[in-house]
């Protein structure tokens, strides 16, 4: 009887989800319904523009530790270190995607995981991903305080199918209304902060490795990404350390956030 119950409110709910198609709730109804499927630990449903910086769409937390500064930090520009963010950008299919799925090898060593990932968006993450072609991304976020296992990996991926077809038809109905008239423009200074990183110092190999150790990739994914031996990475890696006086990846970290104009003492 208890397990009838629970199928009469999760249909409730989902006829909810449906009502809401276009309206401002959508995206909250749409997340409670999933919490009731599963009791994740925090979502985020987000656009990500095909050219800008990404617009919060809706935000849901169990146990809200995550302060203002914490999310004005990534949207000056530390979503550009983001995997998932990346992976829309390189044209990632439509589909549900595992955080081991799409992250660099050694993410979870890098200092964006260390010092943000971990405090604001916890120990692991499945997105549902739905790309809009000639337009960006939509993506709806689902953390967890420990790793999603195989059978809730399996449960959400049966979920799927519905889930993107609601987004896609909210989408459909909803845009035009979604974007701030100044988006473009913002989007372009914050999307340099990372294109252009150290360019007046480093080389344009060098550019392009340090932002690959932000982002994560271990000195042999970066050779295999490249192209070139893991030995002329390690070479690149010293050069760009000494011509930004620098030593560790904590440092080099540090330098981005300032280029984004925030103090790593207290960003």
């Amino acid at each position: 009887m208890q397990n009838l119950f629970r199928e009469v409110g999760m249909h409730a709910n989902l006829a909810r989800a449906i009502e809401q198609i276009g309206e401002p709730r959508f995206w909250k109804q749409l997340i409670l319904l999933l919490h009731q499927w599963l009791p994740f630990d925090n979502a985020l449903a987000a656009y990500y523009p095909a050219g800008g910086t990404p617009v919060w769409l809706e935000e849901y937390d169990a146990d809200p530790q995550a302060g203002p500064a914490a999310m004005s930090v990534y949207l000056d520009g530390l979503y550009q270190l983001d995997p998932f963010y990346q992976a829309c950008r390189e044209g990632l299919p439509s589909g549900l995607y595992r955080l081991e799925e799409i992250a660099p090898d050694h993410f979870r060593q890098s200092e964006y995981f260390l010092n943000y990932f971990h405090e604001n968006v916890l120990e692991d993450e499945v997105q549902f991903i739905l790309q809009l072609p000639g337009q960006g991304a939509l993506s709806l976020s689902l953390g967890m305080r420990k790793p999603f296992d195989g059978e809730q990996c399996g449960l959400l991926a049966m979920l799927c199918p519905w889930v993107l077809a609601l987004m896609q038809q909210h989408w459909q109905l909803r845009s035009q209304r979604l974007l701030p008239a100044n988006a473009e423009g913002v989007a372009t200074q914050v999307r340099d902060a990372l294109s252009h990183f150290g360019a007046n110092v480093l080389s344009e190999r060098e550019l392009e490795i340090a932002r690959l150790i932000l982002r994560g990739y271990s000195s042999k994914a970066m050779a295999e990404r490249l192209a070139i031996s893991p030995e002329t990475i390690k070479v690149h890696r010293r050069h760009l350390y000494t011509k930004l006086d620098i030593s560790s990846q904590p440092e080099l970290f540090s330098l981005f956030l300032q280029s984004l104009g925030h103090d790593p003492e207290n960003p």
